[in-house]
């Protein structure tokens, strides 16, 4: 059963940093731009890293997805799939969490001052 929790927030966090994370802004800030638009999509990704997180930890007994078999040809693909629903619920999720705890260091101000 920890599999179903465990595959939604590693895919998240896989497109997350990949894709936005400050921490790994050097890398996806030199994306060509054709990978960039790729990267941003969370389905897309998500199925990438679901077939993925399936090939690596499918063999593991205790946490493959779902209990299937993880020698089984479509077990990946199936993965892949529900990854590709869950990782922009479960990201969306995150970046509402995001929002609401705000942040620590003030936004610089906007180079042009609203007129009123």
């Amino acid at each position: 059963m920890s599999s179903i929790v465990l595959y939604p927030l590693l895919s998240t966090a896989l497109f997350y940093l990949g894709s936005r994370a400050m921490i790994t802004q050097w890398l996806w800030s030199r994306y060509p731009p054709r990978l960039a638009r790729f990267a941003d999509c969370s389905a897309c990704t998500g199925f990438w890293w679901g077939l993925i997180l399936a090939l690596v930890l499918g063999r593991h007994e205790h946490l493959n997805l779902l209990e299937l078999d993880a020698e089984d040809f479509w077990t990946p693909i199936v993965a892949g799939l529900c990854s590709m629903v869950w990782t922009p619920i479960v990201a969306g999720v995150m970046q509402r969490g995001f929002d609401s705890v705000g942040s620590a260091v003030a936004d610089p101000p906007t180079e042009f001052p609203v007129k009123e």
